[in-house]
């Protein structure tokens, strides 16, 4: 069975992150997958040329294109979607797949129409963050008709695609770790950056976007800064909350306390390096970096949101707190004061990554897929 994958990537984040591992550990020679950028991206290209070598990829148009936000974004996208299209319907027809995964909403666009006129070929929509009801609840519906099968990447995702399409369609398809990588990878140095010595570091990783959430775990610093002097903060990430995040830190007098270290390619060495993970975002689809934070086997205080709040079991693998910087200061404070607890939810978290997040599990649910897609 040859299956094709889309996605309209955005360099090497979360989703880029997980569908790389998913793809590395595709050890089964009966499905032969396949990835197709809608625009080319060079970074994301090199991910997954050294996670996944054997993978064959496509590009539907060479031009690169910068990420923004979600209206300039379709603005962008609308002209160029008939040639994006026809691109798109000339390799389906070409190679002769037996079924195409569509990973998010540019992805669905492109794939929309041929999704409804090439019916003997399954369609199947991936969607990686919760939604919400807007005045646009119907154009959904209707874009997400032709697809066979609706599918999230944890089961908040999933409940949050029910108003769109009919019960039997609906799957969950959870993110997953590749365990023995991610620990190869903590291992390593990192490099330019050390903890303090008897201090205590707090680290969040994600894109620098509003709903991330990372101005409340700079309010919680300024909250926590005197009481806790030789605590600090990294926030891992780039994008256009950069500027913002700066003054922020700037204003606080926290530049040496507070860090932004941009996009980094040694995460895992990181969390191994740091004591607490925390995480402020509104909403995830399901969020790779709260999922390595546990596997990192670091004590989490995260904000209670959908695609997050599942990953943990609170009091136990985590602590989850009210998305205030008042409730974000309060679970921090129980983790710093109570050592043997915050040791105690570490190992927890990664028995939690381990049984019900890791990789294998991700593959073979999308194996139990294919089957299904086969099978109908």
């Amino acid at each position: 069975m040859k299956i094709l994958h889309i996605m309209r990537t955005y360099g090497v984040h979360g989703g880029e992150q997980q569908l790389s591992q998913l793809f590395g550990a595709n050890k089964n020679p009966t499905f032969k997958e396949c990835f197709c950028f809608v625009f080319k991206d060079s970074s994301c290209e090199g991910l997954f040329s050294q996670r996944a070598p054997e993978l064959e990829t496509r590009v539907l148009t060479q031009r690169e294109q910068k990420t923004g936000t979600a209206w300039p974004e379709l603005y962008q996208l609308l002209p160029r979607l008939p040639i994006l299209q026809f691109r798109l319907w000339r390799l389906l027809r070409g190679s002769n797949f037996d079924a195409c995964i569509v990973h998010g909403f540019q992805a669905a666009l492109v794939a929309w129409p041929l999704a409804f006129f090439m019916r003997n070929l399954p369609f199947v929509y991936v969607h990686r963050a919760t939604k919400e009801s807007t005045r646009w609840d119907s154009v959904f519906r209707v874009l997400y008709r032709p697809f066979k099968f609706v599918a999230g990447n944890s089961d908040a995702v999933m409940q949050s695609l029910a108003k769109y399409t009919q019960s039997e369609k609906l799957l969950t398809l959870n993110n997953g770790i590749d365990l023995h990588r991610f620990d190869e990878r903590s291992k390593q140095r990192t490099e330019g950056l050390e903890a303090e010595v008897g201090g205590m570091t707090l680290i969040a990783v994600g894109r620098l976007i509003p709903h991330k959430g990372q101005s409340l775990l700079i309010q919680s610093m300024i909250k926590l800064a005197a009481e806790y002097p030789r605590l600090s903060l990294w926030i891992v990430g780039d994008g256009v909350e950069r500027q913002n995040l700066s003054r922020l830190i700037k204003e606080a007098r926290l530049h040496s306390r507070v860090i932004l270290l941009g996009q980094r390619s040694d995460v895992p060495s990181l969390l191994n390096s740091a004591h607490i993970f925390v995480n402020a975002s509104d909403r995830e689809g399901m969020s790779n970096a709260v999922l390595e934070g546990m596997a990192a086997s670091l004590p989490s205080v995260v904000a209670d949101a959908p695609g997050v709040s599942e990953c943990h079991i609170s009091g136990v693998t985590g602590l989850v707190v009210d998305r205030t910087p008042d409730g974000l200061v309060k679970g921090i404070r129980a983790l710093l004061e109570d050592k043997k607890m915050a040791r105690e939810m570490g190992r927890a978290a990664r028995t939690r990554v381990e049984e019900m997040y890791s990789i294998e599990a991700n593959r073979n649910a999308f194996y139990e897929l294919y089957k299904r897609l086969q099978e109908n």
